[in-house]
């Protein structure tokens, strides 16, 4: 992992994107909309906006408090996401007349 797939900051814009800035300065977006299509266990739970919308930074990784089933005294309700996959899949924002423009579909 390089420095520039950590994430120094991020806000929820809706609609599952993340704006996010990586701790070098650039910024992106990233639609999970993809990801939580199709998966089980604690995907599933992130399929909730409410639940979704209350991520949290740490270390520069974007992770999420969940619920899942308790199956043993050392399970870990915490849920992160690599930040190679966000970064490899996520677009940057572009500037334009000093003002960022955010692309959601790839049209920056």
């Amino acid at each position: 992992m390089t420095p520039s797939m950590l994430i120094e900051r991020a806000v929820y814009l809706g609609n599952f994107i993340i704006l996010f800035e990586t701790t070098q300065g650039e910024m992106r977006t990233i639609d999970f909309k993809p990801l939580l299509n199709g998966f089980m266990g604690a995907f599933e739970s992130l399929r909730n906006e409410e639940v979704f919308k209350k991520f949290y930074l740490d270390t520069g990784i974007l992770t999420w408090n969940i619920n899942l089933p308790k199956k043993s005294e050392k399970q870990i309700n915490q849920f992160d996401i690599a930040p190679e996959y966000i970064y490899e899949n996520s677009l940057p924002v572009a500037m334009d007349k000093g003002e960022y423009r955010i692309s959601i579909s790839g049209n920056a």
